[in-house]
C-alpha cells in the first residue's frame, strides 16, 4: 500500500513548504487539531522555515469575516472543513488545507485528504499530519497517538497505538477504543485547557505540547492538570444535568437541551457519553443556543450505521441550516427557532439513513 508521504498530494503540501516560508497554520480547538499544529510547526521548523502566527479557531469562524491583516500570506488549515465562501476570502493568499473530513471542492488551493484517493478508514488529522512528515520529525509518534485517541480514532488506528505504547511502555487497557491510557489522559488535559480557557487555551496547550519532551512531562505539567481538575469538576455535573433532561425519541436518539452556561463543555462530554453501555448504538443530539440566531448541534452515533453529513444534507433540504463533519460524529447551527422542526426531520431521515445503510459494517 502506497505510503501517504508518497503520494502526489502529499508532495505538493511538501512543496508548498519548501517554496513559502512565514505560514499562519489555523487548526481546530479540539485535542486533535492542537496535536496536528504541533506536528506541522515541529515539521516546518525542522526544514528551515517559521510560523508566523496561530490561529486556534471552530467552525463560526467560517460564517464570518475575520481580520486576515494579522496573518501572513501562506495559510495552512488543518483538521477543518472550508467552506466555499471561506475559501473564497483567502483568494488573495497561497492556501494549504490538511483535513480528514468529507471532501469539498477546494479551487486551486493544496489539498489533501485519506478520502481524496478512496481511503475511508478513519484517519484523524494528527495522524495523518504525522504520517506526512514521520520522516522528518519521527520523535513525535506519542504525540500523534494523543491526538488520534483524543479524536475517537484509536479503535480503527490500533496497531499504531499499540506499536507506540510498546515502544514508550504506556500500558494499554481492553477498552475498545484504547483510550483508557496515558495517551488519553493527555488528550483530555490537553482539552482541559480549551474548556477553561477558551482560545487562549488552545494556544497556550500548542506551547506547552512543544516545549514537553516526553508523556510523562506533559502528564506532569501543572498548568494541564489544574484545568483538567476544573474541567473534570464541570462535566460531571452536565453529565448528571444529560442524565436528569435526556428525551429519548423512537428508541433511536437522545436529545438534550444543554444548559448554555455549559456550552463550552458539550462536545467534550458528548463522545465519551456516545461509548458508553446504554448509549452506544443510539445517536446523541446536544443543542446548545450560542445566541438568539444560532442553536449548535452536536451529534455522535457510535455504534450505529448511518452518514450523518448525508442526514444533515438531508435535514437541511426543509429547514435553514448549516453542518458536516464524519460518518459518526458531526456539528451543526440552526436557528433556535428550528429547533422542534430540527428533531422531526433529523429523526426521519435518520432512520431512512441507516435502513439505506444496514449492510455497511463501520469498525
Amino acid at each position: 500500500m502506497e505510503e501517504i508521504r508518497d503520494r502526489k498530494e502529499a508532495k505538493e503540501v511538501l512543496d508548498f513548504i519548501k517554496n513559502n516560508d512565514n505560514f499562519s497554520i489555523f487548526y481546530h480547538l479540539d485535542s486533535d487539531g492542537i496535536i496536528s499544529a504541533v506536528i506541522l510547526s515541529e515539521a516546518i521548523e525542522k526544514l528551515g522555515k517559521s510560523v508566523y502566527a496561530f490561529r486556534v479557531s471552530n467552525y463560526e469562524d467560517f460564517e464570518k469575516g475575520i481580520d486576515m491583516s494579522y496573518f501572513s500570506d501562506n495559510v495552512i488549515l488543518c483538521d477543518m472543513q472550508p467552506t466555499k465562501d471561506f475559501i473564497e476570502r483567502l483568494s488573495s493568499r497561497k492556501l494549504c488545507v490538511i483535513d480528514h473530513h468529507e471532501v469539498i471542492d477546494q479551487g486551486s488551493s493544496v489539498y489533501i485528504n485519506p478520502k481524496m484517493w478512496g481511503d475511508n478508514t478513519y484517519t484523524p488529522c494528527s495522524l495523518l499530519m504525522y504520517k506526512l512528515f514521520d520522516d522528518i520529525v519521527p520523535e513525535l509518534d506519542w504525540v500523534a497517538a494523543i491526538g488520534l485517541i483524543g479524536d475517537s480514532g484509536g479503535k480503527v488506528n490500533g496497531s499504531f497505538i499499540k506499536g507506540v505504547a510498546k515502544k514508550y511502555s504506556v500500558k494499554l487497557k481492553d477498552d475498545e477504543y484504547l483510550s483508557d491510557n496515558d495517551f488519553g489522559l493527555a488528550s483530555n488535559m490537553i482539552n482541559s485547557m480549551t474548556l477553561e480557557y477558551g482560545r487562549s487555551g488552545a494556544e497556550e496547550a500548542v506551547g506547552i505540547i512543544k516545549s514537553s519532551n516526553s508523556l510523562k512531562g506533559l502528564l506532569e505539567n501543572h498548568r494541564l492538570i489544574s484545568a483538567s481538575t476544573n474541567a473534570n469538576k464541570e462535566l460531571g455535573l452536565l453529565r448528571e444535568y444529560f442524565e436528569n433532561r435526556k428525551e429519548l425519541y423512537d428508541e433511536l436518539v437522545y436529545f438534550l437541551d444543554v444548559d448554555p452556561t455549559k456550552k463550552r463543555y458539550s462536545s467534550t462530554l458528548i463522545t465519551p457519553v456516545s461509548l458508553e453501555k446504554g448509549y452506544y448504538g443510539k445517536i446523541i443530539v446536544f443543542m446548545t443556543k450560542i445566541n438568539s440566531h444560532t442553536l449548535r448541534v452536536n451529534i455522535r452515533a457510535n455504534g450505529v450505521n448511518i452518514k450523518l453529513p448525508q442526514v444533515l444534507r438531508e435535514t437541511f433540504k426543509n429547514i435553514r441550516g448549516t453542518g458536516g463533519g464524519h460518518d459518526m460524529a458531526a456539528a451543526a447551527a440552526i436557528r433556535p427557532q428550528d429547533e422542534n422542526k430540527f428533531k422531526s426531520l433529523f429523526l426521519e431521515e435518520a432512520k431512512k439513513n441507516i435502513n439505506q445503510n444496514s449492510e455497511i459494517r463501520h469498525p
